[in-house]
């Protein structure tokens, strides 16, 4: 049986003939090629207004991304034997930086298969399936994990906000095999216990293994403010490291349990946790006077949507500006951006904006992003989505 074919308006092949995984809607020419006429998921041709190919992708109707491709060629065979040499080059990468055992195994459009995320907890798998074409192909590309990683289980977290705009359902977390309740990750030498069926993304943030160590190094001797804390990677990677004190700040009473748990596990003092919001809980430590050597912010994604920039933005730049006030003299403050949709020089903005507001110097000692295993695609920016600044800051 023939594949289905799309064709795109003239002039709209530019941008993928360099690279890039993305068809939208506005670029297809719905008279030769009506998208709804489309099942979600379906393989489908790409073909450009003269009829040359672009590529073997899957279409989806009901989202702006009409059509993610999965090669750079039409008629492609996308089967057991594609992914298993997509997924096997994934791996080796991650072999090359010693991240096979501990970190993202797939990427999305940052290893080509757009619309699935594999994380590797040493003998466990946690997948997110964000597109109906990868739903689609789900089963296949479960088989072909199973041969290549002979996990003991893997677990889905499809309650992944994106799966909406796919017309996909937010799913319980279900699992092939056996997977606890809790998993471990062992990273620079420490053991943190996770939750991957009720934590945020698939239990940890892998993408700032880099980052823990590097505020780390700053913290010996001085006190750490984690704030966004979660299950305490940033304080006890700092108390392992000689710090003098972690107070740990998140909303989730269960994350911070973990955060003892963890500091336990790894034989370092306990942090002090406050169960708040970030914000209210900077003015609490303002008004008792406290004063730390280092705060790290790592917030979630204040611009989830393009237009909630600007209050994003803002967002940021009280949040540096509540912290920044907190700080020793001098003092260091990391702040973390996951926002894809705000870019570098808006964010070294908000931060120096932020650190006025406070009365405060800054001076940008370090810039940083996300690790190997999250590779960065080169024609789709949004891949690149972590932004870490490392400030000294000074009184004025």
């Amino acid at each position: 049986m023939s594949r289905a074919s799309v064709f795109l308006v003239h002039g709209e092949e530019r941008r993928l003939r360099a690279g890039h995984l993305w068809v939208f809607s506005n670029e297809i020419d719905v008279a030769q090629s009506p998208l709804t006429s489309f099942v979600p998921g379906t393989l489908v041709n790409v073909w450009d207004a003269r009829g040359q190919g672009i590529g073997t992708g899957y279409v989806n109707p009901h989202s702006l991304i009409a059509v993610r491709l999965l090669a750079h060629a039409p008629d492609v065979a996308i089967d057991r034997d594609f992914f298993r040499e997509r997924i096997g080059r994934a791996i080796a990468a991650r072999v090359r930086f010693g991240l096979d055992r501990y970190g993202r195994m797939v990427f999305g459009e940052g290893d080509r298969l757009p619309g699935l995320v594999v994380d590797r907890y040493g003998s466990h798998l946690v997948v997110q399936v964000g597109t109906a074409g990868m739903e689609a192909l789900r089963e296949m590309i479960q088989d072909v994990l199973v041969e290549c990683f002979a996990p003991e289980g893997i677990l889905y977290r499809n309650d992944l906000e994106a799966r909406k705009l796919e017309g996909l359902d937010l799913r319980e977390a279900e699992a092939w095999g056996t997977v606890p309740e809790h998993l471990w990750v062992e990273e620079g030498g420490l053991a943190f216990q996770v939750s991957p069926w009720h934590g945020q993304k698939t239990g940890w943030f892998f993408d700032q293994r880099e980052h823990r160590a590097r505020v780390a190094q700053l913290c010996p001797g001085r006190r750490l403010l984690d704030v966004f804390a979660y299950t305490g990677g940033f304080s006890v990677a700092a108390l392992a490291q000689g710090a003098r004190e972690a107070v740990a700040v998140d909303q989730s009473e269960e994350a911070l349990a973990l955060t003892a748990e963890n500091a336990k596990r790894n034989q370092v003092s306990t942090p002090r946790t406050i169960v708040a919001d970030a914000f209210d809980a900077l003015r609490m430590l303002a008004q008792s006077r406290e004063r730390f050597g280092v705060i790290v912010l790592d917030p979630p994604a204040f611009i989830k949507r393009k237009k909630d920039f600007r209050e994003g933005l803002l967002a940021y730049e009280r949040l540096v500006g509540l912290a920044a006030r907190l700080l020793d003299n001098p003092g260091f403050l990391v702040i973390a951006s996951c926002s894809s949709h705000l870019g570098a020089d808006d964010f070294r903005q908000a931060f120096a904006r932020g650190v006025r507001r406070a009365g405060r110097e800054a001076r940008i000692v370090g810039m940083g992003g996300q690790g190997p295993d999250h590779p960065i695609h080169p024609s789709i920016p949004e891949t690149g989505y972590l932004k870490v600044i490392y400030g000294l800051i000074e009184e004025r």
